[in-house]
């Protein structure tokens, strides 16, 4: 077996840890599965204002305006594009992708702690943080490895030039 030279193109890389290969593999599927579902929520809303727009009023002939259409569409877009946000700054290897997941955490849980004290939290809500509590477990265990010591492909491919 050669040892490498410097003048390989990979010799200093071996030593570097990709990103991505911290991520536990029930990690990558929950990444997946935000993929999926931000589409599917977009995708629902969407048809939902569709069938809305469509859908007689009380007092006029469309049940929702332009404005409000409109204004679902960008709920609809802010929602699906932070479930979006959160698992694609993981998959991509962004090196703030954790402390971003934490914000958007903070955030959720204020959310919810409002929806427990006005008495609209319901089952539902409390069953989505459940599922989410691996996420959290997992990406709190890789967080100093991934800020501190880890590389994203981009650095590793610059730092081989």
């Amino acid at each position: 077996m050669e040892q490498p030279t410097i003048f390989e193109e990979s010799f200093g890389t071996e030593l570097l840890i990709r990103r991505r290969s911290l991520l536990p593999v029930f990690l990558k599927v929950y990444i997946w599965m935000g993929f999926v579902l931000s589409a599917l929520f977009f995708i629902a809303i969407l048809i939902a204002i569709g069938f809305s727009a469509r859908m007689p009023g009380r007092y006029s002939q469309n049940a929702l305006g332009y404005g409000s259409l409109a204004v679902y569409f960008l709920v609809a877009i802010l929602f699906a594009g932070v479930l979006f946000s959160n698992t694609a700054t993981l998959w991509f290897e962004v090196k703030w992708a954790i402390r971003y997941n934490w914000v958007m955490g903070g955030i959720w849980g204020l959310l919810l702690l409002l929806g427990i004290f006005m008495r609209t939290a319901d089952m539902g809500e409390f069953i989505m943080v459940g599922l989410t509590i691996p996420y959290w477990v997992m990406i709190y265990n890789i967080q100093y490895q991934w800020e501190n010591e880890a590389v994203s492909a981009r650095e590793m491919n610059s730092k081989r030039l």
